[in-house]
């Protein structure tokens, strides 16, 4: 009974591990939208964990430029 406590304990403690480890390869539906109306005619819909990321920085960033950064990650 022990082990097989001990072992559920350990795959649960694993899959949250793993979970966490993933990055979002997409924006959030409000990180979407926000980039969409700076950039109307932006293609969002292939981008990379990094892009995403990126552009998720610059939206929440106090940039002036952000519509020039976020097409310039989209080419």
């Amino acid at each position: 009974m022990k082990r097989i406590l001990l072992t559920t304990a350990l795959l649960v403690t694993a899959a949250g591990a793993a979970a966490a480890m993933t990055s979002p390869t997409d924006l959030s539906a409000p990180e979407r939208a926000e980039a969409q109306r700076i950039v109307p005619n932006g293609d969002f819909s292939n981008l990379t964990a990094a892009e995403a990321g990126a552009i998720a920085a610059i939206l929440n960033g106090d940039e002036d430029s952000r519509g020039g950064q976020i097409r310039a990650i989209l080419n």
